[in-house]
């Protein structure tokens, strides 16, 4: 009888090794930090589950912009465990944007700058507060930390609101570059970031002769002599915004649109920014502020005027006109930014937000990878120690442009397909020539 016992063990621990460990739960890829990748990671880990691990992967459930969850099912791929409960291969996939420096701190086992993600959490161990199946938040071990920019670059410092208009109690945040020292990079995608401004700030531009030109007379829309009249139109939303209005605005140099130029309906700039710790608030810093010949950026919260939000969503609502928990909007003179692909989001409701061109580009994937829209950073996934297992695998598929999701494609490039790309967070991009070339 033992040895019948035995044999039988033997068996099952055969068919085990040949299916991989077995556990009493789902297998989990905890994915925590940047807030610009929240809807993008959403997004791949339902395509990642289904087309590379042959899983029924269910929409990813969202938590207020803030928590993800995505539940894959009898998964065909031997990287994903068999579930003991079950006896199928179960996969959980998590993501969690609150800020790039907060993936970082969390996948290197460091406490968080904001206490609050990690009450009860064994931080040693690399835990934070994400989503459980459903609107609860329970410590998960971050498998991967995420950032926009490489960890060093977050040297930035604000304070304010957390949440800026909406509140949220006194939050400050100050870096001089958060270590990577123990941790294995990988970039994967390109994070298109754009500006946003609230539908109140309007300005007189050419409807005909020099369209899209400010104006206010016919006579400043005329073309070279001889040529038509054209005609200025009435004020309108405006549809763009340069590199200098950008420096001048985030920096406090101006605190009305009319200091813009005279063609702006005058009213107060509401500068609406991103806390410190914020990837996309380091790149518009190196990227677009660039203090060695533009600007330096706020750091403070001032009377109203300048504001700073912890995420993504927050900065919508800040660009909408927030000032309460529910917000329904006001018509103000906000402008603030974001990653690229959130206009899809404000395309599909009232939100008193547009979406503005930057040097005269909407900033879509083939605008980034054709070397015509630079304010961009190239996504950073970091593991402590190598990276192996399913964080390689999805690091590997994610890297592949045909891998990027088709709700993503008109925003998200993968690094593979740049043409241009910058070597640093710091530096103006340059010819690369793309690995895996793409049309147009």
């Amino acid at each position: 009888m033992k040895n019948m016992k035995m044999t039988a063990l033997t068996a099952t621990a055969a068919l085990l090794a040949i299916a991989g460990v077995a556990q009493a739960a789902p297998a989990e890829l905890n994915i925590y930090g940047a807030s610009a990748q929240y809807t993008y990671w959403n997004a791949q880990g339902q395509h990642y589950a289904s087309s590379r691990l042959g899983c029924t992967a269910g929409a990813a459930v969202n938590n207020g912009g803030k928590h993800g969850f995505v539940s894959a099912t009898n998964c065909t791929s031997t990287l994903v465990p068999v579930n003991a409960a079950t006896g199928h291969r179960d996969l959980d996939i998590r993501y969690s944007g609150i800020a790039s420096a907060e993936g970082v701190l969390a996948v290197s086992k460091q406490a968080p700058q904001d206490a609050t993600l990690a009450t009860g959490c064994n931080v040693a161990n690399g835990e934070r507060l994400m989503y459980a199946s459903s609107s609860t938040l329970v410590c998960k071990q971050v498998h991967v930390g995420t950032s926009d920019v490489a960890g060093e670059s977050l040297a930035q410092n604000s304070s304010g609101q957390k949440l800026g208009p909406m509140g949220g109690g006194a939050f400050s945040a100050s870096f001089s570059g958060v270590s990577t020292a123990g941790l294995t990079p990988n970039n994967t995608v390109v994070v298109p970031f754009g500006f946003f401004v609230n539908s109140a700030v309007t300005a007189k531009t050419c409807t005909a002769g020099l369209v899209g030109n400010y104006c206010l007379a016919n006579t400043d829309c005329d073309t070279a002599p001889a040529n038509a009249t054209g005609t200025c139109g009435a004020a309108a939303t405006i549809t763009n915004i340069s590199r200098e209005e950008a420096a001048m605005i985030f920096s406090q140099q101006v605190g009305d649109w009319s200091d813009l130029g005279s063609y702006f309906t005058a009213q107060p700039v509401v500068a609406c920014l991103r806390h410190a710790g914020s990837g996309t608030h380091a790149t518009l810093d190196l990227a677009v502020m660039n203090t060695s010949w533009g600007a330096g950026i706020a750091t403070s919260e001032s009377a109203g005027s300048v504001w700073f939000n912890q995420g993504s969503g927050d900065e919508i609502k800040c660009i909408n006109g927030a000032t309460t928990a529910t917000p329904t909007g006001s018509l103000i003179g906000a402008i603030g930014y974001a990653d690229g692909d959130q206009a899809v989001g404000v395309a599909n409701t009232s939100q008193n937000v547009k979406q503005l061109k930057y040097n005269g580009f909407y900033p879509t994937r083939t605008a980034i990878r054709n070397g015509l829209y630079d304010f961009y950073s190239n996504a950073w996934l970091y593991t402590n120690g190598p990276t192996t297992g399913l964080a390689a695998d999805l690091v590997a598929y994610a890297q592949d442009p045909a891998n990027v999701p088709a709700s993503k494609a008109n925003y998200w490039a993968a690094v593979a397909e740049m043409k241009y790309n910058k070597s640093a967070d710091n530096t103006y991009p340059a010819y690369v020539g793309a690995s895996i070339p793409m049309l147009p």
